[in-house]
This record gives C-alpha cells, structure tokens and sequence, in this order.
C-alpha cells in the first residue's frame, strides 16, 4: 500500500485480539467496505483506557484507522450499537464464525456481501436457540459471498431440477448427479435434504446433519490441510442439541 489510507467511522467487529508489547493489542477486524484488516490498538490494555471495554468480539463499532502497509494503526473506536450477547452453546459457535472468517477471507479484501451475512450470523445466534441452523446457514451464505456457492437448484448432467426423491452424488466445484440408492455413500444426499438447505428451511435433524456434510466437504476444499481449531468444540456441541 504506497499511500497512507485514512478511514474514519468504519462499520466493523473485532475477530481476534492478542496482546502487544507491554499496554497494545494487535486485533484483527472485518469490515464492511475493507474486510479484513490488522490494526495495532495502542495502549488499549491499559486500566484507563475507554477502548479497553468495547474492543471485544461481538460488539458492532464504528473504527478508524491510519494504514499504509498491511498493518494499520487504530485512532479510533466506539460503539454502533449494544453488544450482542452470545451465550453458551451459541458463545463457542461465535468464536467458531470468527475463526472461519479469518481463514477464508484475505487481508484487504473488500466483501459487503461477507460482512452483511457476518453480521446476520451474529444476530441470529443472540436471538435464537438452534445453533446448529445459524451455523450451516452461515457457511452456506459465506460460500456464496466468496463465489463458491454450491449449485441447489440443478443437477450438472441434465440441467434438471433436483427432486425431493431424487437421490445424488455431490462432487466439489462441479455439482450435483443422480445416482442409485444402492450406489449411495458418504457424499450422496436426498433431493429433500438438498432443497431444504437450498430454501433455509432446515428445520430437522437429518437436514441438518446432511448439511453439515456437504457444507464442510465443500469448505474443507478452500480451508486445505490445517484444521480449524474452533470446528471440533462446535460439533461436539451442535451433536449434543441434534441429540436431545
């Protein structure tokens, strides 16, 4: 970046901070017209410090910084509204959200279609019980908005509509085909499950599960080798609600 750049009252979230130096943080922020940028915060561990309280996740701010390289510096920040409030089952599905959203989208660049299903994520998940349903949602929304959505509608070798009795195979960026249900393994869904997901219905435990499947086959594929450390702790808890 050559020339210093300048934002004031940026909409954003905090994703990660770790402290720096002796009173610093260095926090990782999305935005909505920057998307994911590094900042230093200087002095915010400070005791007197007003940005101590607010520079947290899940607390929608207003940011300003100063950047000319790929790390910026912090000159201000409040509040654009109260914090949402994530508890519980929905707490560790957050920092889950986070974490994925750090992997998947680069430094810089600018995405309000990943920021806007960011920020509807974090609302349904302070306003709702069905962790499981806001998280495959999220995935399957955050796909999208990095332009590898998944094909719901058709099957590749026909261009027909997938059918709720329809039994397929999904291949990674390629789609959907019909197979036999004596063929069917681990990357064959039902017509019904697919739909379902297609129209963000979701509302069984099989869809979900089904889901989930295809949903982590197909990010795994942009995530490579190394895991998410979040992922494991999160599907421990989403099996233990699809269970009850």
């Amino acid at each position: 970046m050559a020339e210093r750049e300048r934002v004031q009252l940026e909409r954003g979230f905090v994703l990660h901070q770790r402290a720096y130096l002796n009173t610093s943080q260095l926090i990782e922020c999305l935005t909505e017209r920057h998307g994911v940028i590094g900042l230093v915060a200087q002095g915010s561990r400070r005791r007197s410090s007003g940005r101590r309280a607010v520079l947290q996740p899940f607390w929608p701010l207003r940011l300003s910084w100063i950047r000319r390289t790929d790390l910026g510096r912090l000159t201000g920040v409040e509040a654009a509204g109260p914090a949402l409030e994530l508890a519980g089952d929905n707490l560790f599905a957050g920092f889950y959200v986070n974490e994925l959203v750090m992997r998947l989208l680069a430094r810089g660049d600018a995405n309000e279609a990943a920021y806007s299903c960011y920020s509807r994520c974090l609302a349904d998940l302070a306003t709702a019980s069905a962790t499981a349903r806001a998280v495959r949602l999220f995935e399957l929304r955050l796909l999208q908005a990095l332009g590898y959505g998944i094909d719901l509608e058709h099957d590749v070798d026909t261009g027909n509509p997938l059918e709720p009795d329809g039994q397929y195979r999904f291949q990674p960026e390629h789609g959907f085909s019909p197979c036999s249900e004596t063929g069917a393994g681990a990357d064959s869904y039902r017509g019904n499950e697919l739909i379902s997901l297609r129209q963000e219905r979701l509302e069984d435990a099989r869809s979900l599960r089904a889901a989930k499947r295809l949903l982590t086959q197909s990010l795994n594929i942009y995530l490579g080798e190394r895991p998410l450390r979040t992922r494991a702790i999160l599907e421990d808890v989403i099996a233990r609600e699809l269970n009850q």
